[in-house]
Order: C-alpha cells, then structure tokens, then sequence
C-alpha cells in the first residue's frame, strides 16, 4: 500500500503546482468611438499603454468605431492612449485579386503626432463589469 502512494504524489504535486496564482494583469473591455475634426476617424488603431509598463492592449478603429476585447480588454489602471490612422481594406475581398483588393484600398487618414507618437492622451482603467466607453475627439 505505501508503494502505491508514493507513485500518486508526484501527480499530485503536478496537479497542484499547474493551479497558481496567474501573472496576469486585471482587464476590462473597452469601447468607443474616435473622430478627427468632427468627423469619424474611418480607419486606424488605438493602443493603450499601461503606464509605467506592461502588456499593451489594442484595437481596430473602422468607421469611428473601436472595441478592446482580445484577452479581456485591458489592463485596469492608467494608460497612455495612441491612435493612428491605417489603410481601409473593403470588408469582404472574397473573389477580389490583390489588384483589385490593392484598388479598393483607401489610404490611412493622417492623425496628427500629438495623439500617436508623441500621445498626451490618458485614460484611468478602473475595474468593472461592464465595457467602459472611452470617446475621443481629435483636433488637427
């Protein structure tokens, strides 16, 4: 009988070493909209940084419309926000060569430094269950 114990508390001590604490930040969806003069920002991504540091939550902005959600959302805390203008592809290129994929493609709207590069913009991640909505308005 002691033998076959012996053989099960490795298993054991497996088990309960693979159930840890996780290393991974608490996170919430985050969703919005973002507008440059007025107007919505047609194409681009929003990053938001953890400041000081830490995992980097992103998004797709498509038609003045972005939503956080890959991997919870993001990290809860104080954030550094960057966007930036990107490519509009069509939404469905089923069919399309990449000649005509390439055609259809209208060119990343221009945002301004001030809100990539060398982003001011903060936002304060509190804890909770529903989405935060976060608006932006950009100006040039």
């Amino acid at each position: 009988m002691p033998a076959k114990g012996l053989l099960l508390l490795p298993a054991l001590l497996l088990l309960v070493g693979c159930g840890g604490i996780s290393d991974a930040p608490d996170r919430r969806v985050v969703t919005g909209t973002v507008t440059l003069d007025g107007a919505p920002l047609e194409g681009g991504v929003i990053r938001f940084r953890p400041l000081p540091e830490g995992p980097i939550a992103a998004g797709k902005i498509r038609d003045g419309k972005y939503e956080v959600i890959n991997k919870g959302g993001v990290p809860i805390g104080k954030q550094r926000v960057e966007i930036k203008g990107a490519p509009i592809v069509p939404a469905d290129t089923t069919g399309m060569s990449l000649g005509e994929i390439d055609a259809a493609t209208k060119p990343a709207i221009p945002v301004p430094d001030k809100y990539h590069k060398n982003s001011e913009l903060e936002a304060d991640i509190e804890s909770g269950g529903e989405p935060l909505v976060l608006n932006f308005d950009l100006k040039n």
